[in-house]
């Protein structure tokens, strides 16, 4: 459950820019959902947001993590336990001007909306800290820097209007994930949600990248490697442990919502 909004905050990283304005709802649906089954979150044709499903957990890393950082588990502190234990759904109608936006600038206002939503409906108060907590280096498994198998320098410009889009996108499943024309800092992102640690590089890797990793999401399993070994036979790189300064949002107040 956990990864899936962070598959559609690396997919963002896969674009360029970033949101100026901070849009809000104009009116939001917020009601309780019990099933605890799935779970989805996106803006439909027409600037329709929904979420179905979704942990506040799930909204509150979106919403204050940085647009191509987002955040993962550990660096939120102070959250109550049903902030991942409650799932609600979520409908919201956002302003004509984000309705008007592309597609693409749409996905870029969801963590802006989800912050103005938490704020407003959850009254959710945060601050910033930086605290010294384990992290992972992410350096080249070879002395000779060479890359893996499944890690490839792409051979297509996403930036071109005539390019083929079916091979910049990323796909992700648990244990799985296959990105086209993914830089450094996407795998970074993949490896901080996986190992829940923050992933620092020290690779100084440029370009785009084709990558293709797969893993044991359960380190019971034995049929697939775990994702330390993976990223080392497949990408050709290596996670080792290390610490340094980590940037935490610490929850001051956060409030079950009114139903709607």
């Amino acid at each position: 459950m956990a990864a899936q909004p962070y598959l559609l905050a690396i997919a963002l990283t896969l674009l360029a820019g970033q949101a100026t304005e901070t849009p809000a709802f104009e009116v939001a649906s917020v009601k309780r959902n019990l099933s605890l089954e799935g779970g989805t979150m996106g803006i439909s044709p027409g600037g329709r947001f929904r979420a179905t499903n979704a942990p506040v957990s799930w909204m509150v890393l979106m919403a204050y993590g940085e647009f191509q950082h987002p955040l993962i588990s550990s660096q939120l502190v102070g959250a109550p336990d049903w902030l991942q234990n409650e799932h609600y759904d979520i409908v919201g109608k956002t302003s004509a001007d984000v309705a008007a936006l592309s597609p693409i600038e749409q996905f870029r206002t969801i963590p802006l909306l989800l912050k103005s939503l938490l704020e407003d409906r959850f009254k959710m108060k945060v601050h910033r800290e930086t605290r010294t907590m384990p992290i992972y280096a992410l350096t080249f498994a070879r002395q000779d820097h060479a890359l893996g198998p499944k890690m490839k320098p792409t051979t297509v410009d996403c930036t071109k209007p005539q390019q083929d889009m079916s091979k910049c996108q990323f796909n992700g499943t648990p244990g799985r994930v296959i990105a086209g024309w993914a830089d450094v800092s996407n795998l970074v992102n993949l490896l901080a949600n996986t190992t829940e640690h923050i992933v620092v590089d020290r690779t100084g890797l440029q370009g785009r990248y084709d990558i293709d990793v797969e893993w044991s999401p359960d380190q019971t399993a034995t049929d697939k490697p775990s994702i330390f070994a993976a990223v080392q036979e497949q990408l050709g790189l290596k996670l080792e442990a290390d610490r340094g300064p980590v940037s935490v949002v610490v929850i001051d107040h956060v409030e079950r919502p009114t139903e709607d």
